[in-house]
This record gives structure tokens, C-alpha cells and sequence, in this order.
């Protein structure tokens, strides 16, 4: 197996579950919201993860197309990144605004997905730290190797 293959199946497992994760905070917000009297809100909510879910799948086919391009244009990427933010900020803001307050949950969607997604970056970087050795942020360390 190529590195490009390892890597597009470890980003596809880590978008598989992401969205299982997501759609358990779905549930969690109907469970939670319908009882209180907002099922809009739970239903909104789980809009805003549905757009960072698409939001993230999206990045993740631009930056792949990027690459593989023999001759990457940044501007291109960058106008194509700015595009995508603008029509889901649109889209967010619009459902937000004309259905208020229920709407809002929109952007409490947007906003836990993307929680979501940057613990789910940082726990293996996180590992990756602590197994190299990287464990304290001063760098001192006793004679024996180990963090002061």
C-alpha cells in the first residue's frame, strides 16, 4: 500500500467516526431537547452537525485534489475555501435568523462538530507526543531521562 492510500483510509475512518460520534450527539439532543419542549432546536442542532460533517468532508476532497494537482494554484484553494465557509455561514445564518430562536441550534451543531473534530486531531498527536517523549513542556529532564 502506497502512503497516499494508508492515509485517504485512515482520514475516511476518522470521518466514519466522527459522524457515528455525531449522530449519538444527535440523539443525545432529541433525548435531551424534545422533553423540555424544543424539537426544533434538537432538529437544528443536528442540521449544524450535518453542515460541519459536510464542511470537514469537503475540506478534506479540496485538500486531496490540492495535492494530487501537479501544479497547485493557492489562490485557486483559497478562493474555493473562502466559497465553501461563505455558503455554509450563509446557509447557518439565514436558518438562524429566520427561525429564531429554534434556528440558533444551528450554530450550536457547527459549533460541537467542530469541537469534535479538533479533540479527534489532537488526541493522536497527543499520543504521538507522549511516545516520542515529549511529555513535559519544559524539557528538563533528571540524568536518568525522565521530566523534572
Amino acid at each position: 500500500m502506497t502512503p497516499d492510500v494508508i492515509r485517504s483510509t485512515a482520514t475516511i475512518v476518522n470521518l466514519r467516526r466522527a459522524m457515528l460520534i455525531a449522530v449519538g450527539l444527535g440523539v443525545a439532543s432529541f433525548a435531551v431537547l424534545t422533553p423540555m419542549g424544543y424539537p426544533l432546536a434538537a432538529a437544528f442542532f443536528c442540521g449544524g452537525l450535518g453542515l460541519g460533517l459536510l464542511n470537514t468532508r469537503l475540506v478534506q476532497r479540496s485538500a486531496a485534489r490540492f495535492a494530487a494537482s501537479g501544479d497547485p494554484s493557492k489562490r485557486r484553494f483559497a478562493v474555493a475555501v473562502l466559497a465553501r465557509l461563505a455558503l455554509i455561514t450563509a446557509l447557518a445564518v439565514s436558518l438562524a435568523l429566520a427561525l429564531q430562536p429554534d434556528g440558533l441550534g444551528v450554530f450550536a451543531g457547527l459549533a460541537a462538530f467542530q469541537l469534535l473534530i479538533i479533540f479527534m486531531a489532537s488526541v493522536p498527536l497527543v499520543k504521538e507526543l507522549r511516545r516520542s517523549g515529549v511529555e513535559d513542556a519544559s524539557g528538563i529532564k533528571d540524568e536518568s531521562g525522565t521530566p523534572v
